[in-house]
Formats: C-alpha cells, sequence, structure tokens
C-alpha cells in the first residue's frame, strides 16, 4: 500500500519503504551501458540525484537484463550520523538506498527505494526483490 508521502506500508508490518520514486530524464545515451560500467559511473551526476547520495557508500552494483534492456541495480548506504551505543562493534547506516536504472528510447529511467534501518531489517528482502521486477516498456 503506497502512502501519502510516496512510501510503502504493509498492512500487517508497518512501514516498508519511506520512498519509492520513478523518474525520467532525456540523454543521448541508447543504452545505460553507454554511460560506462556500473561500479564506474558517478551516480549522483549520471542518475540525476541529489548531492547528498555522494556521501552515500556503494555496497553493491550489478548488470541485469530484461527485455532486451540492460539494467544497472545499485545497493547504497548513507552512513550513520550518529552510532548506537548498544552496538559497539558497528553502526548501521542512517538510509539504505536501492536503484535501479536503465535507458529505452532515449530516456534515463531510474527507480529509486529508500529505507530507514528499521524498515530495511523488516522489508529488505522485499525491497530488492520490487526492485529486480522495475521494467520499462518500449513507447
Amino acid at each position: 500500500v503506497s502512502t501519502d508521502a510516496g512510501g510503502l506500508r504493509d498492512p500487517v508490518t508497518g512501514s516498508a519503504a519511506s520512498l519509492v520514486r520513478m523518474s525520467a530524464l532525456p540523454t543521448g545515451a541508447s543504452s545505460i551501458a553507454e554511460l560506462g560500467k556500473p561500479e564506474q559511473l558517478q551516480l549522483v551526476s549520471s542518475l540525476g540525484l541529489e548531492a547528498g547520495l555522494a556521501k552515500a557508500d556503494l555496497v553493491a552494483a550489478a548488470r541485469r537484463t530484461a527485455d532486451g534492456v540492460v539494467f544497472y541495480d545499485y545497493d547504497l548506504a548513507l552512513p550513520a550520523t550518529k552510532c548506537d551505543d548498544t552496538l559497539a562493534a558497528a553502526c548501521l547506516p542512517s538510509l539504505v538506498v536501492l536503484l535501479s536504472a536503465c535507458v529505452r528510447d532515449r530516456q534515463l529511467h531510474v527507480l529509486r527505494v529508500d529505507a530507514s534501518p528499521d524498515e530495511w531489517r523488516r522489508a529488505g528482502k522485499a525491497l530488492k526483490a520490487l526492485r529486480s521486477t522495475f521494467a520499462v516498456a518500449a513507447s
């Protein structure tokens, strides 16, 4: 179930994502592969993301193909602003950001899913599964 703020809420377990957003920008590329390898792409400038995501750690980058279209999938983690004293060995990220991007019909399409640490614990697998279904039909 979508929320008024643009997130996802499970009727049983509660909030699953604080933001789910799709965007499209014109590009001169005919495939996202023309922009570079997934692990070498400058995400903020290449995908039209806000500058604050430049501080995020790149946890994973992958390439997949669906319906003949190349997609780049990313897992980002914004560093914690403050560590919890009860977790002496590790600091959880302040935000997990899942991205999927492709180029179709000279449009750069980006799916973004944001999850807080609590949302990520509850729904991380489901959010990754949601991202893996992102596809863009030809116009």
